[in-house]
């Protein structure tokens, strides 16, 4: 995956990466991270989010709901953000309220990977993505039952992530669009 490959190219030797995770807790995903010296904080956003009451979930609750479920420690930052496809799961207004929040700790060129559905259904819960290898990931989890897929396109991210810039992407042969965005210099 893109964002994997760029979290490895910037480890340095000595430094320490924090890398927030979007998606469910994998104990693979988080010992090849470790591996790279990256502090790894899973957010398992998709089963917060439903654990949560409907009126929390509202558009004018949104960014409180995300300050609560997303705290932000003073001065703390975000090396790399694994969004998986977390964000097929969540409407325009919940992603944009989400990449705003996270926006100011994420240091320029931060790498943010992102996989949308080009499919008219997707599973009804966010699958489970399996880093193999720098290169090649696994995906888990239930295809059935399903639910109406958003079909994000380029420019449904470019209004959804201000501040950040797709930096490449990949129609990949399982209908995934890969994207690898990155923060924009100079929104720090």
């Amino acid at each position: 995956a893109a964002a994997v490959t760029s979290i490895r190219a910037a480890a340095r030797p000595g430094s320490r990466h924090a890398v927030l995770d979007l998606g469910p807790p994998l104990a693979a995903n988080v010992q090849f991270l470790s591996a790279l010296s990256c502090r790894v904080r899973i957010a398992d956003l998709h089963r917060s989010l439903c654990a949560e009451s409907i009126e929390s979930r509202r558009p004018e609750a949104v960014g409180a709901l995300f300050d609560r479920l997303l705290p932000l420690a003073p001065g703390g930052r975000f090396d790399a953000l694994l969004a998986w496809d977390v964000f097929d799961y969540l409407r325009p207004d919940q992603v944009a309220v989400l990449m705003s929040r996270l926006a100011p700790a994420c240091p320029p060129e931060t790498p943010v990977l992102v996989l949308a559905s080009t499919g008219r259904t997707i599973p009804a819960t966010p699958l489970r993505y399996r880093i193999l290898d720098p290169e090649n990931l696994a995906c888990e989890g239930p295809a059935e039952p399903t639910r109406p897929c958003p079909r994000y396109t380029q420019p449904d991210f470019r209004r959804m992530m201000a501040g950040f810039s797709i930096r490449r992407s990949i129609l990949m042969r399982s209908g995934l669009h890969e994207y690898l965005f990155v923060r924009d210099a100079g929104d720090e």
